[in-house]
């Protein structure tokens, strides 16, 4: 298979704002696919794995002595705000449904996560999930 990059996009916005921010959100896009195309590995979204590695976090910043778990701690308080951003951009109610995930990861091996689309918390094997790449780059971003 070979591809070919041969589409054009024709934008008519009003201003020039608007579509500098048009053509960085599909310049995203399109790194986000070509990341895709090259790595098709893809983990679920919706804020269960940022809950899920902030449960590891607390749990190495509880064994931790000194100041080092204050960061540690800090860390993973970091980790869940994510899913709160998450549950804000999509004009949901954020403190009810980190709540709810929160107590969804209360037992190991949960699967939950914030489903924009319905404003719940549940399962998302089904249908939601992001590329690997993407997520990993991110935390590690986070990190430094």
């Amino acid at each position: 298979m070979q591809l070919r990059c041969s589409d054009n996009f024709i934008f008519c916005i009003g201003s020039s704002h608007v579509l500098d921010e048009a053509e960085r959100s599909l310049h995203d896009a399109l790194c986000v696919l070509v990341q895709t195309v090259r790595d098709s590995r893809v983990i679920w979204g919706g804020g269960w794995p940022e809950i899920l590695m902030s449960r590891r976090v607390e749990e190495l910043a509880r064994k931790t002595p000194g100041k080092k778990s204050l960061a540690i701690d800090a860390f993973a308080a970091a980790l869940r705000q994510i899913p709160v951003t998450i549950a804000d951009n999509a004009g949901l109610d954020s403190a009810d449904l980190v709540s709810q995930l929160r107590a969804a990861h209360s037992e190991d091996g949960s699967r939950a996560g914030i489903d924009v689309i319905t404003g719940e918390v549940g399962s998302l094997c089904a249908y939601l999930d992001f590329n690997l790449w993407f997520g990993y780059h991110c935390i590690k971003l986070t990190t430094r």
